[in-house]
């Protein structure tokens, strides 16, 4: 975004038809006034957001409350034994998917 100032300094505008006929009559200078800040609002924007992303980071920090104790093994151990119940299933249905194609071949075998 690009900003133009434009400074008129005028005690008379005359107009009279066209822009040819537009006539500034100029005032004397005025003593320089101090400038305000020029706002960027997207860097302004910006900054809010990233304040505003600060204070729920630091609210919600001191919400959760930390301990210095160890995490509890019981999950990770419950985790060990669910793995190993899985396991054994799979293997009981791999030797069943065996037998069931053992009997399937062999009961062909006798057709022939």
């Amino acid at each position: 975004m690009d900003t133009i100032y434009y400074t008129l300094n005028t005690r008379r505008v005359k107009v009279s038809g066209g822009a040819d006929l537009l006539t500034f009559v100029s005032a004397p200078a005025p003593a320089p006034a101090e400038r305000g800040q020029v706002l960027d609002f997207a860097r302004c924007r910006q900054r809010l957001e990233t304040r505003e992303a600060w204070k729920e980071l630091s609210r919600t920090a001191e919400a959760v409350s930390f301990s210095d104790e160890a995490p509890e093994e019981v999950p990770a151990a419950a985790a060990v034994r669910r793995e190993r119940r899985e396991s054994r299933l799979d293997l009981v249905v791999s030797v069943a998917l065996l037998l069931t194609a053992a009997a399937a071949a062999a009961a062909f075998l006798q057709l022939l």
